[in-house]
């Protein structure tokens, strides 16, 4: 005989088959046992059904008060769409959540205390939260109580702020919001007036009733933050009324030291996806690709600073840096976890992952993946959506040439014209609002409001694997591997360009190409050749070495008028270490405060006070060896 109180799985055949029980008797109204009535509406439920899934049901029905014995029930400020879909919930456990229906969902649910679903909204409303909502989206949370929501709204907020406090919905905010948000260290601004225009703006939308916070706003500002040509401007040659009274009472209490707010402290860096976290050979010793991880390079500071990883290992990403400064990566592939075990050697899968970069909280964010998975895609940001176009697809030549277009309000990707044909090692770029898609010696422009591709002027040299950056109405193509045709069909080669990197230039005014100044390195390692705007010139970052030899960079920048390259600055080798050769650069403004400064510095015992490369360890001469993170 079985022990009683043994735990045996649930019959799941079962427990569907009673759901859809359930769902025939509420739709063929049997043995119903109470009505719903909103507006003109009638809903034949039955008790047991709603007490299991609302507290508010549970409470009515269980009280032994009269309201326990009603048959008839009327819910009052409630819409008879939105009751419909939670009970169609009770009876299915299916929930239909979208854009259109969430909010009037989310205030049903927490009124009928249907916690299944308020945890579902809040899930899909915090994962919906961008800068055109997220001021709702804090109002919604803070009305609600839903501190999980509330807090990444208002990240979303502070790290919008110079776009958002425009906005209408930030114009109604409530006085508290309003005093949460401007008192938050975390605004991403960089000059303390634009808090200043917030806050006056907000008074001003309705000064009569809003005179009364005057003091209470005004103090959350940084006046010492604020330029002095600022200060005299608002704090001298007042006139004499009330507002004049409370401003500079408050200039002259307010402490004379400030601490920064937090865009106040950004750091342009190069910002590297998929350096190298140990060495390949220990990698090779398991049959798998070595480890990677994600850097970021001040080259002011010549700091390094840790990145959190995305999720789940993933390698070979596109990596996006949008005007915003919003970091995204896309696709790549994943070692399956069991493939190890299972015959010791790597499984490893392509993805249609799709992440945000949550600066404040150095974490990845999930977004609606990609419609297809891809190895390495090319992501460009262009007219306010963001492009994932190509990449080394599984699937055959149709799936290369995919393009698919994110927006990034809805959450959503939809599909676009595909590529004229396939291609692998493709580079894009975009310059007024229009996409240029190159490889070897083709370049393609697409018309984003005619979803249209045109074909543009040919390189005279062919070549993949290159690098390519827009800088004003000039799109540069440089480094790669030259290719050869063979029978008509293009080949990639071990050539290199020698002891300089070739560089080309596209003018979009002329539709044509160029040669321009080639890069004066004495040696690099083709294809590590990064072509980047940097501090608002144009550069390249570079590996100057030879595979089998220790990594050396630097950066070097280039004078549009004299057609010149120039080193720019030596990388230095205590600073930044192998980044291998398939590393993502992308160029952001990050906050050094929110980061991790990476031991990727090696000790200091290894070096000789002179900077030689070589040291002594116990009488013998060696080489300085790699420092892995």
């Amino acid at each position: 005989m079985s022990d009683l109180g043994e735990r045996r799985p649930v019959n799941m055949d079962y427990a569907v088959s009673l759901l859809e029980q359930l769902k025939f008797f509420y739709e063929q109204k049997l043995l119903t046992d109470v009505v719903l009535l909103v507006e003109d509406t009638e809903f034949p439920c039955h008790k047991m059904v709603l007490a299991t899934c609302s507290s508010y049901f549970r409470a009515m029905f269980m009280s032994g008060l009269s309201e326990s014995k009603q048959t008839h029930v009327r819910l009052r400020n409630v819409d008879a769409a939105t009751l419909q879909i939670i009970i169609t919930y009770a009876y299915t456990g299916h929930l239909a959540i979208s854009d259109s229906t969430v909010e009037l969902l989310y205030e049903t649910a927490c009124f009928l205390q249907v916690e299944d679903v308020l945890l579902q909204c809040r899930d899909y409303l915090v994962k919906k939260i961008h800068p055109e909502n997220c001021v709702r989206m804090l109002s919604i949370g803070d009305l609600f109580s839903c501190s999980e929501l509330k807090q990444s709204a208002k990240r979303m907020v502070e790290h919008k702020f110079p776009t958002v406090y425009r906005q209408d919905a930030f114009l109604q905010l409530s006085h508290e919001l309003l005093i949460d948000v401007l008192s938050s260290d975390n605004l991403n601004v960089e000059k303390e007036e634009t808090v200043r225009e917030a806050a006056m703006l907000w008074l001003e939308y309705n000064m009569e009733a809003r005179s009364q916070h005057l003091s209470s706003v005004l103090s959350q500002i940084r006046i010492d933050a604020l330029s002095e040509v600022t200060q005299r401007a608002w704090f001298q040659g007042l006139p004499p009324n009330d507002k004049s009274v409370v401003v500079q009472g408050l200039y002259k209490s307010m402490p004379k030291f400030f601490k920064p707010r937090l865009g106040m402290t950004k750091e342009e860096m190069l910002i590297f996806i998929e350096a190298l976290s140990k060495p390949q050979d220990e990698a090779r010793l398991f049959s798998m690709s070595p480890p990677t991880t994600v850097v970021c390079y001040s080259p002011q500071a010549e700091k390094v600073y840790k990145l959190c990883n995305p999720p789940g290992d993933l390698q070979k990403v596109g990596a996006l840096v949008t005007p915003d400064n919003d970091v995204f990566i896309a696709g790549g592939q994943i070692i399956l976890n069991d493939s190890i075990a299972t015959h010791g050697l790597v499984d490893l899968r392509s993805v249609d992952s799709f992440f945000w970069f949550d600066a404040q909280q150095n974490s990845w964010v999930a977004k609606t993946p990609m419609l297809c998975a891809r190895l390495k895609p090319s992501l460009v940001y262009c007219d306010g959506y963001i492009y994932a176009i190509g990449g080394d697809n599984v699937g055959g030549e149709l799936n290369k040439r995919t393009v698919e277009r994110y927006d990034c309000e809805k959450d959503e990707w939809s599909m676009m014209s595909p590529l004229p044909f396939a291609w692998n090692w493709c580079t894009s770029v975009v310059v007024h609002d229009r996409i240029y898609v190159m490889t070897h010696d083709i370049m393609y422009c697409y018309f984003p409001r005619g979803d249209a591709w045109v074909e543009m002027a040919m390189r005279k040299t062919s070549r993949c694997f290159a690098s390519a950056a827009a800088f004003g109405d000039l799109i540069f193509y440089i480094g790669g591997l030259h290719v050869v045709s063979n029978s008509g069909i293009r080949l990639p080669t071990s050539t290199i360009d020698g002891p300089s990197v070739t560089v080309e230039v596209y003018d979009l005014n002329k539709n044509e190409w160029r040669p321009a100044a080639n890069i004066p390195a004495k040696r690099y390692a083709d294809p590590c050749v990064r072509a980047v705007v940097l501090l608002n010139s144009l550069c390249i970052f570079m590996r100057e070495t030879h595979m089998n030899e220790r990594a050396k960079y630097a950066v070097y920048q280039y004078d549009v008028e004299l057609d010149r390259w120039c080193l720019r600055q030596h990388v230095s080798e205590r600073v930044l270490w192998d980044l291998g050769k398939d590393f993502r650069c992308a160029v952001g403004k990050l906050y050094p405060s929110c980061l991790q400064e990476s031991p990727w510095k090696p000790p200091t015992y290894l070096f000789s006070p002179d900077g030689a490369e070589e040291f002594q360890i116990d009488g013998e001469l060696v080489s300085l060896p790699h420092v892995w993170l």
